[in-house]
């Protein structure tokens, strides 16, 4: 028994310590963070794609009422406040996008391009459709001057379909009351400093369209067309009429 006891008190002997390991917790991170860079790509194009077409479904219901209110509203039309795609502005955009001032509607049926045009030049505005680029500017007078991203994820979102635009092509914009006309007579690449391209030029009626023209926003592509005609919507035709993603009978 009592050898018993004296095996019982014994301590056991101790299990010596693993040392941790840096290479392996540093390998582990470096592979957590390059799984979620791998990831962000789709996610980011996931929510993009799922705010445009929230978007255009929601300003599908907009009526010209909402439209000549948002017309008078503040907006943002600082240039250097404009950043490049990422996910964190895609999210904020999502959060934002009961805010956007809605003016109606810009479609390209060649390129099948249809937005919602929205005043002013914020982030999350040209992350969800069409961005005017001056505070004043009116849909048939002067130089009506859109703003958009090009997303490099999905050619065919946002201002990306325009880089297959070409000259003769129609552009047809809406502020639900007219649809007004307009036909590609320039397509051209411009320093983003060349902000004269966006200007009124006297006796000019014209829509300037500015998008980046690569993942380093160095340089805008800037798509230019000459007015053609202003329409009341009730006599524009059908197949124009099919160009915007709008229920023309509920707009009053």
């Amino acid at each position: 028994m009592e050898k018993i006891e004296e095996r019982t008190n014994q301590k056991k002997p101790k299990k010596p310590k693993k040392k941790f390991n840096w290479r392996i917790f540093l390998a582990t991170i470096l592979f957590i963070i390059a799984g979620v860079l791998f990831a962000a790509g789709p996610i980011r194009t996931y929510m993009l794609s799922r705010l445009q077409n929230e978007q255009i479904q929601a300003a599908s219901k907009i009526t010209i009422a909402e439209v000549k209110a948002n017309e008078v509203q503040d907006a943002e039309f600082d240039f250097s406040k404009v950043e490049a795609i990422d996910l964190n502005q895609v999210l904020k955009a999502n959060f934002d996008k009961g805010k956007f001032l809605t003016l109606g509607q810009i479609a390209v049926p060649s390129v099948n391009l249809n937005l919602p045009i929205y005043k002013g030049l914020a982030n999350e505005v040209l992350l969800s459709g069409a961005g005017t680029m001056k505070p004043d500017q009116k849909m048939g007078k002067g130089n009506y001057a859109l703003a958009s991203h090009n997303y490099f994820g999905d050619m065919t979102m946002l201002f990306s379909p325009l880089v297959n635009l070409q000259i003769g092509d129609k552009i047809y914009i809406t502020d639900l009351e007219y649809v007004y006309e307009y036909e590609t007579t320039s397509i051209d690449i411009v320093q983003p400093t060349q902000v004269e391209v966006i200007n009124d030029v006297p006796g000019k009626t014209e829509i300037t369209l500015i998008t980046c023209d690569d993942i380093y926003s160095s340089h805008r592509y800037s798509f230019k067309g000459k007015f053609v005609s202003k329409t009341k919507v009730n006599d524009v035709k059908e197949d124009v009429k099919k160009a915007f993603q709008l229920d023309f009978n509920t707009i009053k």
